[in-house]
């Protein structure tokens, strides 16, 4: 109750420590949601740098590549591949620039991916997909890329024809 000269002390001991539940209940789901956006945004981007390297490779009927961890660990990038090796294989390759290339997409703080043995994605200029480990042999397709952040993993699953399929949990490939 109010009195003429203000609330009482018990009174606004009472508010502060409802005001102080609802903070400890939503300040943790705030951070939760936060890394969950966090999350499925990265595993967004990665799957648009997909989708846009093969829309490139079939606009010039040309063959790119979606490079992980190009230049350095959780960054991929799409490249137009010349088909000179030198070139194509150059150490610095990730680093420079070639007109069709893409941005550089980096995953967000904390946010990480793994491709399993592949290091690339190889499109061709019909759109089909190829994946291959870092000495250039071929691995298995559909390639399912799990990108995730503490506890949680989101993923993505790349058809040999450029289909992109997100998830929670790890599709087995129909036989």
């Amino acid at each position: 109750m109010r009195s003429e000269r203000g609330y009482s002390l018990v009174e606004l001991v009472v508010v502060a420590g409802m005001a102080g539940i609802a903070l400890a209940i939503s300040v943790p789901l705030f951070i939760q949601s936060n890394a969950l956006n966090e999350l499925w945004t990265s595993s967004e981007r990665v799957g648009a740098l997909i989708r846009q390297t093969r829309l490139k490779a079939i606009t010039r009927n040309a063959v790119f590549e979606v490079r992980f961890d190009c230049p350095s660990s959780g960054i991929a990038r799409g490249l137009i591949m010349t088909g000179d090796d030198t070139i194509d294989n150059a150490p610095g390759r990730c680093s420079s620039t070639s007109d069709g290339d893409s941005e550089v997409v980096v995953m967000a703080t904390g946010v990480s991916y793994d491709t399993g043995d592949a290091t690339a994605l190889r499109v061709t200029g019909r759109g089909n997909f190829s994946a291959e480990d870092e000495d250039g042999a071929p691995v298995s397709m559909p390639l399912t890329i799990a990108v995730g952040q503490g506890g949680s993993t989101r993923y993505l699953t790349v058809s040999i024809t450029g289909q992109i399929t997100f998830s929670d949990t790890i599709e087995e490939p129909e036989e």
